[in-house]
């Protein structure tokens, strides 16, 4: 059995391509033959493991909005693998690029645009575009209620199904020790270390989070916000933080490599997500690897990352506008230890393995004659 994954790639960074990896990595431990197709500057094959490859398409450099462009470039040049696939399985917008071509299609929408948009004129244009763009596959995964209904009010497939995003918990794990992993990094030993890493973009909430911050050490001295991020508000929030005179107990730190971010995670105490729109309805996956590595986690109540943090039981939902009732909430963190155990216990429901084989009894349901035994290699 032969899937190709649309996009792929070997070294994933946002939730789609954490995603695709993620989901083609355990296919592969099953013995299904994986090709991913990479938009790229240069042709070239990526060998990760003999069930599993990724091939860069050179394409034209466009950017912005005419990267799309790219990527039904990148797929036309990949017109016959694609269509000689077992399963095609898009990811998003992605989808684009395979829209028109006869193959056998599987789409997650991972995300459902129109639910960002507060004015109604916007929400319907957004509808009518994902109307459009995600016409024509066999089958359907989202990976939650929130996006299902949104796309399900302007779209009604016959086949569909919700499974959620996986964690990693194996490779959340690490061999050094707290003290350890905070010498090595640079951080201090002692101080009680709030964690966010993303993007420094508009709708993270990031401002609210800062001056929430900032109140917080009026009674947690001993506090620290490390953001692992990078971003266009970069500058605004320096300014913000210099402003507030805080900039001794926060500390801006460049985006790391997919498989180094355990580290931090497991080096910082707590972690904060303030934002309401995350994949535009999605979990961030972000705070699924705060899951797995065991933290208590601070989330917007309007965000559907309440899926997996329960208010009170491993970490809290507030409002962020509210910026005090946001610094309540970092206390109560500070002084509760076992929420962080309780996110380990949850996140135990969430294995990239069980969604591994959730989605390959999808595909079985969307394509009657395939016919797939398999024993996940771990």
């Amino acid at each position: 059995m032969k899937v190709v994954f649309l996009p792929l790639t070997t070294r994933p960074w946002d939730g789609i391509e954490v995603y695709s990896y993620e989901l083609a990595k355990r296919f592969s431990r099953m013995g299904i033959d994986i090709v991913g197709v990479r938009i790229s500057l240069e042709n070239k094959v990526n060998e990760v493991n003999d069930h599993f490859k990724v091939i860069d398409v050179k394409t034209p450099n466009l950017k912005r909005q005419a990267y799309h462009f790219r990527v039904i470039y990148a797929y036309l040049q990949k017109h016959d693998l694609i269509k000689e696939a077992d399963v095609v399985h898009a990811v998003g917008g992605y989808y684009l690029g395979v829209r028109f071509l006869p193959a056998r299609k599987i789409v997650t929408v991972i995300g459902s645009s129109s639910l960002r948009e507060r004015s109604s004129i916007k929400k319907q244009i957004r509808r009518i575009y994902s109307s459009f763009l995600y016409r024509g596959a066999q089958g359907y995964i989202f990976p939650n209620e929130v996006i299902k209904k949104e796309f399900m009010s302007y779209l009604k497939p016959k086949r569909h199904v919700v499974i959620p995003i996986g964690i990693d918990l194996d490779s959340m794990r690490v061999s050094e020790s707290k003290a350890e992993l905070r010498e090595r990094l640079g951080l201090d030993k002692d101080e009680y270390i709030f964690l966010y890493l993303g993007q420094l973009v508009n709708g993270k909430r990031l401002p609210e989070m800062v001056k929430a911050f900032s109140l917080l050490l009026k009674e947690k001295p001993n506090s620290r916000l490390a953001m692992v991020s990078w971003g266009y508000l970069k500058n605004e929030l320096q300014g913000l933080v210099n402003s507030l005179k805080i900039q001794d107990r926060v500390t801006f730190i460049p985006p790391v490599k997919y498989d180094e971010r355990k580290y931090y995670y497991k080096a910082s105490d707590a972690f904060l997500m303030l934002g309401d729109s995350f994949g535009d309805g999605g979990v961030s996956t972000a705070v699924m690897d705060a899951l797995g590595s065991g933290l208590p986690i601070l989330v917007s109540k309007h965000s559907p990352n309440v899926e997996v943090v329960k208010d009170g039981i491993n970490g809290f939902c507030v409002d962020p506008s509210d910026v005090q009732s946001v610094k309540e909430a970092m206390i109560r963190i500070v002084e509760d230890p076992n929420l962080g155990k309780n996110s380990l216990e949850i996140a135990k429901r969430y294995t990239w393995e069980e969604v591994a084989k959730s989605t390959l009894e999808f595909y079985k349901q969307a394509f009657n004659d395939l016919e797939v035994s398999y024993e996940l290699k771990m």
